[in-house]
């Protein structure tokens, strides 16, 4: 009978889920547990641990499981002094496992121990710990948001950027924090979001009314609690900044402004075109500071600029609305005079512009002082393409260095030389009354 009942006792331990050990406890002279030894294990004790029946039965846990450590041991000596359930986690180091070892002392100098491996529920905790580090400590926005757009669950980060509670933003829809100008977009977004997921540029507005871009990537999820579409939002106002900066330096000169080079070109053009169209007239007026190296070696190139960003504005203030400026590098700048009706149309506007810049400036105690050379080409008359016109006006404007500069003059194919702050036009026409 006694055999039967061991035999018993056996098939139900072997045929536990759990690994189980039975241990003698071993004391020294002084009645304290020093280690254990091994009575009996079952079947899934030898898978767990990876040892046979045979190699460990009548052995200590120190001789036959070293792996065990003495951190083992310590733990399990709570066991000796307690009539009340022991449990702690225990990890295997060398195969990477984890197990939830309970312990019960028989009060026989027996103990009796069950391991459950928690591997898999282990890791996942670790990997959800390390998630919610993650997403609470995140420098984008995150937000966990249902399909009719309810925020269930956002991050540090966007309680900051929207200035809201986190209690606050869950009681709201993603849609309450969109600006409302993108809310026809949305349905087409979240439908590709749910398909392969999205990314793409919105505006967001915070609780203080005052809206931002934001770049959003957006794909939908699975969890525990059911199917959610993640947010994970971007701030992108420098971004855009610096995209709206680059932009406008591609158009306009950095120094002073105006439209560079590039830009007064496309300007140009699409006025010669318009002006083919309706049959009109235009001037071209290309200048430069004379003396300018002088100027940047005597002063310093700091003084050169200065005097750049004043020959920049004061043309500008003499022209009209319909005029066009542009710096063409260095301390060359041009104008398009458009809507002429005369030749004293355009011998004001140079008289103003010279009038305006030729001046003495100030600079850190040191005065300077500004000349500019204008020469002038005429469309039709002179040219009917952007960059011969840009030609002409050069050459107009060469004649005028070599007779001293400071005057303006008229291109004419010949160039004869030119009295300043007069026309220089050999042609039969009323300068006052008759166009173009």
């Amino acid at each position: 009978m006694v055999d039967s009942k061991d035999n018993c006792c056996k098939m139900m331990y072997d045929a536990m889920l759990e690994g189980y050990a039975l241990l003698k406890i071993m004391k020294n002279a002084d009645n304290e547990p020093y280690d254990y030894s091994i009575i009996e294990i079952n079947k899934k004790f030898e898978a767990i641990v990876g040892v046979s029946r045979n190699e460990v039965i009548g052995k200590t846990v120190g001789q036959a499981l070293p792996e065990f450590g003495e951190s083992w041991f310590k733990i399990s000596k709570s066991v000796t002094q307690t009539e009340a359930m022991v449990q702690f986690e225990f990890c295997f180091e060398k195969i990477d496992r984890y197990f939830l070892i309970s312990a019960f002392n028989l009060s026989c100098d027996k103990i009796i121990i069950f391991i459950t491996e928690t591997t898999l529920q282990k890791k996942a905790k670790d990997a959800f710990r390390l998630h919610e580090i993650l997403f609470e400590n995140a420098q984008d926005i995150m937000l966990y948001i249902k399909f009719d757009g309810q925020i269930v669950n956002a991050n540090k980060r966007a309680c900051e950027q929207y200035g809201y509670t986190k209690q606050q933003i869950l009681s709201m829809r993603i849609q309450d924090i969109r600006h409302p100008s993108t809310g026809s977009e949305y349905e087409q977004q979240m439908q590709q979001a749910d398909n392969e997921g999205i990314v793409f540029e919105c505006i967001h507005v915070r609780s203080n009314g005052s809206s931002f871009p934001v770049e959003v990537s957006a794909k939908s999820t699975y969890t525990q609690d059911g199917r959610f579409r993640i947010h994970i939002i971007r701030d992108i106002t420098k971004r855009k900044e610096n995209e709206e900066k680059i932009a406008w330096l591609a158009k306009y000169d950095a120094l002073t402004g105006i439209p560079n080079r590039a830009n007064f070109i496309i300007h140009l053009e699409e006025e010669v075109q318009r002006s083919m169209r309706n049959g009109t007239h235009f001037a071209v007026m290309l200048f430069d500071v004379d003396k300018f190296k002088y100027i940047n070696d005597h002063y310093g190139h700091e003084a050169g600029d200065v005097v750049l960003r004043h020959v920049a504005q004061a043309a500008q203030k003499v022209l009209r609305a319909t005029d066009q400026i542009g710096r063409f590098g260095g301390d060359e700048f041009v104008v398009l005079q458009t809507g002429i009706k005369g030749y004293t149309d355009i011998d004001a506007l140079a008289k103003r512009i010279q009038t305006a810049v030729n001046e003495t400036i100030t600079h850190e105690a040191m005065q300077v002082s500004v000349k500019i050379s204008i020469g002038i080409s005429l469309f039709p008359e002179d040219a009917i393409d952007a960059n011969s016109l840009l030609h002409c006006a050069d050459k107009a404007m060469y004649q005028v260095k070599r007779n001293g500069g400071g005057a303006y003059c008229f291109f004419t194919p010949c160039n004869p030389p030119c009295t300043e702050n007069r026309l220089c036009l050999d042609k039969n026409v009323d300068m006052e009354n008759n166009e173009l």
